[in-house]
């Protein structure tokens, strides 16, 4: 059989529709998409563009549900592609034909939680630029964000306000400051403040102590103006003395709520006297506020409140119309504790995922993890676990310093090369000075830590820190998670664009900062180093300027299987980095075929089609990604042994319930690159059919046959990630053999642990007296043959064990490795 007929075979489907399941004719739809167009006065260009692509999408796919939510996708996106010049400048456009979203999703009787998910599944149906995406993307995360701060704000508001109980709740109708209508000035300020400094918004624990000061602003200013009826008198946060006429308005100047409610009080107070009075004056200065400006008092007083109200109203509405946002506004008419609007709850700022490797190295959950997940807590647990640790720390300690002189000046130029970048390239100074400090003060941790672990004597301190490769990485880690912590809209890979750092160079130093951070990083800060070695692994070191290719071009050929890398045996920066993707790629496909019911016989001989397409036709990989790859060798296999089932689009759905799926993989994958250097981009199928079939068939028709019960292929080993369990040595004694990792270990309030070839030896000598009650020495201190070989191990014993019985376990343990 000819490679031709070979090829045509394998070929993947394309997915084209499954059927309309749309009821009304087609007449009938336009006739309800023009009459919701003529309810939003919506420009005619606008209402082509939508219902062509309204069209476009119905030749192809099946849309379930509602058509006016379809209409409001489509009117959505036509809307979003298109800009209005305005009369500010040639540079000033408004978004989104001045059709607010609010009135959108109001007129196609939809909600901002119904809406989410479907405008993405419409951004992959019309397929959309990835600009797009991103900008829904961002539109989500930042609305997200303030529905999530909203929830915070109504607690406070209740906590340091008070309802008159004279006045109705829901009342607007009230010709002074009355509680309601405080409760809107407040939030509204605090809307118009964000919107001044946009790079805030997506920054959870900066936008928290925005609202925060906008808070302490107003109560000051309700203290000013002794509107007692409107303090709450139970609040701990009282002033002396509040209630009395001797208190004045230098007193409510004065007095700050800040440290009631923001546990990292001098950051908000910084943030207050500083980025928050700065936009006060200048809403002065813009009479988006009237007021004594030299005090910022004067904002609820009589002859200032409405009109207050009136102009921050005014100056928000010119702000959605401006961008085409959601008017978040609408958030006060929500009833928070109301069922139906409990999705609302459940997708603001999700749990960080867990990525599928290294999941040994996490730190065991703590007991709040049982708790439902809150962002602000969990942001600000964040950094207070880093500042808590580490803020202290602001030079190289004294350990680092006995490399010399000469090399921590270095250090120190390197740091501060680094540092004027960041301030250069970062949105906001003031923020970025506070961030990159904290990050200092983490490097000059970690430097301690990983070269007290790894480095026993002075020549070797001075080879390790005279590396500028290593100081340069470690610091722009330590930065990435500053950024993560404050939960940053500068998402990875930012960092490395910042500091001009390539990824294949910055994964190294990701193990070693977990290895060595383990008192001051959280559980979802190792989860998010875990997630960005990930990043770089899976794509960002194939990409065609990477030095990957200069180390795997002058590899011999064909490159080295996993058998070959494994741990052990050569250790060279080839064999570490194939090791890590050979680890990678194992767990991914043992994820996609569990999710495909294909088992793990299939998924070993899944792996060995995976593995010959690194070892032998690496260049599949470049500018592409590893889930590409993975997805094609499952398909490959299942067509070439003739199985029905999965079809690719299946496989397509499985991929998108891994922790790290995006749409653009199998969206947007590089076909060719042309003679002017363009790059064309097609689908994963038409990659499938055009490039990796051509490449992998000769391969996998020699390997495999129909008969799946019969596949004549030589199976590669795969990774094997070794379980965690404690191995009991002796059955009537309580003595224990396990990985140093304390996940999955049952914890004992009499515990003792020695841990081979760290711990000193006197540690060892008190367990023996303790559990023998006397002076005689039972374990070895690891100078025995035979145990230096397992040093990620760790004793722990309640009785004593008999030492033969030991030995016999560690030398097993130590023929497993090898």
């Amino acid at each position: 059989m000819s490679n031709d007929v070979q090829e045509q075979e394998l070929g993947a489907e394309v997915v084209t529709s499954a059927g309309v399941s749309i009821d009304d004719g087609i007449e009938t739809m336009r006739s309800k998409f023009e009459n919701l167009c003529r309810d939003l006065n919506m420009d005619r260009q606008t209402e082509v563009d939508a219902f062509r692509m309204l069209n476009e999408v119905l030749q192809h796919y099946s849309l379930e549900g509602e058509i006016g939510h379809w209409f409001c996708c489509a009117l959505f996106a036509a809307c979003r592609q298109s800009t209005t010049p305005t009369v500010d400048g040639q540079d000033t456009v408004v978004m989104g034909n001045c059709v607010p979203l609010n009135n959108l999703l109001r007129s196609c009787q939809m909600s901002i939680y119904e809406f989410t998910p479907r405008i993405k599944l419409w951004c992959d149906m019309a397929n959309l630029p990835q600009e797009f995406i991103q900008q829904m993307e961002e539109l989500e995360r930042k609305f997200f964000i303030t529905f999530t701060l909203y929830k915070k704000y109504r607690k406070i508001f209740e906590q340091v306000f008070f309802c008159p109980p004279n006045e109705k709740k829901y009342s607007k109708y009230s010709t002074k400051c009355s509680y309601i209508k405080l409760d809107d000035i407040c939030w509204r300020l605090f809307l118009c403040c964000k919107n001044q400094k946009p790079t805030t918004t997506l920054d959870l624990v900066t936008s928290y102590n925005l609202m925060m000061c906008c808070i302490d602003l107003i109560y000051a200013n309700v203290l000013a103006e002794k509107r007692t009826d409107l303090i709450n008198p139970n609040f701990e946060g009282l002033p002396p003395n509040w209630n009395s006429p001797h208190f004045d308005e230098t007193q409510a100047r004065n007095h700050c709520i800040l440290k009631y409610f923001c546990e990292m009080t001098d950051e908000a107070k910084t943030m207050k006297a500083t980025v928050f009075s700065n936009i006060m004056h200048s809403f002065f200065q813009a009479n988006t506020i009237f007021g004594k400006e030299e005090t910022l008092l004067g904002l609820v007083a009589n002859k200032n409140f409405e009109r207050n109200l009136r102009s921050l109203n005014v100056s928000y509405e010119q702000y959605v119309l401006s961008v085409g946002e959601f008017d978040e506004r609408i958030l006060a008419a929500y009833q928070l504790d109301a069922g139906e609007h409990n999705n609302l709850n459940e997708q603001a700022l999700r749990p960080p995922v867990t990525p599928l490797t290294r999941k040994q190295d996490l730190p065991p959950q703590s007991v709040m993890s049982e708790q439902k997940f809150e962002p602000v807590a969990h942001a600000t647990n964040n950094v207070k676990k880093l500042s808590a640790t580490i803020s202290r720390i602001t030079e190289p300690t004294e350990f680092v310093k006995q490399a010399g002189e000469e090399h921590i000046a270095k250090i120190l130029k390197i740091i501060e090369q680094m540092g004027n970048k960041f301030l250069a390239k970062y949105p906001m100074r003031s923020e970025a000075e506070n961030r990159f400090r904290l990050a200092k003060s983490l490097y000059f941790y970690l430097m301690d830590h990983i070269l007290r672990a790894e480095i026993k004597n002075k020549p070797q301190i001075m080879r390790r820190i005279s590396l500028d490769i290593f100081n340069v990485t470690l610091m722009t880690c330590c930065t990435e998670l500053v950024l993560y912590a404050y939960n940053t809209e500068l998402n990875f890979p930012w960092i490395l664009e910042c500091f001009s750092i390539n990824a294949f160079e910055f994964f190294k130093i990701i193990e070693i900062v977990v290895r060595n951070g383990k008192d001051c990083l959280t559980r979802s800060l190792v989860k998010h180093l875990n997630s960005i070695e990930e990043t770089c692994l899976e794509r960002l070191v194939w990409q065609r300027i990477s030095p990957a290719w200069d180390i795997i071009g002058s590899a011999a050929n064909p490159l080295p299987p996993y058998m070959e890398v494994c741990e052990g045996r050569t250790a060279g920066p080839l064999q570490i980095f194939l090791r890590k993707i050979y680890q990678l790629g194992w767990a991914r496909i043992l994820t996609l075929c569990n999710e495909l019911n294909l088992g793990e016989t299939k998924a070993e001989k899944i792996w060995t089609i995976f593995e010959n397409s690194i070892t032998n036709k690496i260049h599949l990989l470049q500018d592409r990604h590893l889930d590409q790859i993975i997805m094609c060798a499952i398909y490959i296999y299942i067509r070439v042994t003739k199985m029905l089932e999965p079809k690719f689009s299946k496989i397509m759905h499985a991929y998108r319930n891994q922790p790290q799926a995006v749409n653009s993989v199998y969206r947007e994958v590089l076909i060719s690159v042309k003679e002017n250097g363009e790059l064309e981009y097609r689908d994963i199928i038409h990659f499938y059919n055009y490039t990796y079939v051509p490449e992998m068939t000769k391969f996998c028709t020699n390997r495999l046959n129909a008969n799946t019960d019969n596949v004549n292929l030589l199976l590669s080993p795969h990774p094997i990630e070794r379980t965690t369990v404690p191995k009991k040595l002796i059955p009537n004694h309580s003595l224990y053999v396990t990985k140093m990792s304390k996940n999955e270990i049952q914890q004992s309030p009499d515990q003792l642990e020695y841990i081979i070839s760290c711990s000193p030896a006197k540690k060892l000598e008190d367990m023996n007296k303790k559990v023998l009650g006397n002076g005689k020495r039972m374990l070895s201190f690891g100078d025995e043959p035979g145990l230096n070989a397992i040093d990620t191990k760790r004793l722990r014993f309640d009785q004593p064990p008999h030492l033969s019985q030991l030995q016999a376990v560690l030398d097993d343990r130590k023929s497993e490795r090898n």
